[in-house]
């Protein structure tokens, strides 16, 4: 508080008689936000220093100039919207040449004949499901390991991340968009003598209709035998 006091004598030191001090004191923002802002709009004839933990910010100028500021501050002044948060389910497919026992449930059945459909192949089964809940604005991250994926009796690290996601309201449901989603695997190949990891992945941006299933992209395995393929659904929690 001393430091403010000083700030402010100085400041009527500098700008003689006509200058004037006032606190302003905010309500919803931190004082710390506007620095910049204060910057542009206050010009050479006011000084001003905000302190967070008081919440106020002291101005020091001509009255006119004061005016002004202050309205501007109390326009900037508001509160800020709330974070919503999101859970999104990823299920890993893969999709085989060959004739094989398929193990779709019920609510991927669409999917799947679509995608049997577009690609020709006999057989799908998921390999994965994994759930991420985050903040809408936030990162997210999750890690794990799938089943065998060919015949070799081995497990394929996978990681999928997300930079950040927002969230639209519109007439239809919410839209999430998936800034900087990526997918990555090792899926292991070869023979049980000579095992190597290959590595696949995903990459894109998207938005996701709340409760809608889409299919983010398909990774190859092998040539065209095997491919792995992202689907993702969306909604807003509480």
């Amino acid at each position: 508080m001393k430091s403010l006091l000083l700030t402010l004598l100085c400041a009527a030191v500098l700008f003689g008689q006509e200058s004037v001090s006032r606190i302003v004191k905010l309500k919803h923002v931190n004082p710390d936000s506007l620095f910049s802002v204060l910057g542009v709009l206050a010009g050479k004839q006011v000084r001003w220093q905000p302190d967070a933990k008081m919440r106020i910010i002291a101005l020091n100028g001509p009255a006119s100039s004061l005016d002004a500021l202050e309205e501007a501050i109390h326009r900037l002044d508001v509160p800020q919207p709330v974070e919503k948060n999101v859970e999104l389910t990823f299920h890993l497919l893969l999709g085989t040449a060959q004739a094989e026992s398929s193990s779709v449930p019920p609510d991927l059945g669409g999917v799947a004949t679509q995608l049997r459909s577009v690609f020709g192949f006999k057989s799908l089964r998921v390999l994965e499901t994994s759930v991420l809940r985050g903040r809408e604005g936030r990162p997210m991250e999750a890690n794990g390991l799938t089943p065998a994926v060919s015949k070799l009796a081995e497990t394929a690290p996978y990681g999928i991340t997300l930079k950040s996601v927002a969230v639209t309201a519109g007439e239809k449901g919410a839209t999430i968009r998936l800034d900087g989603l990526r997918f990555s695997a090792r899926i292991p190949v070869g023979t049980p003598s000579a095992i190597q990891f290959q590595p696949v992945g995903i990459s894109t941006d998207l938005d996701v209709r709340e409760g809608q299933k889409v299919v983010v992209g398909k990774a190859s395995i092998d040539g065209a035998s095997q491919s792995i393929f992202l689907v993702v659904t969306a909604k807003v929690v509480d």
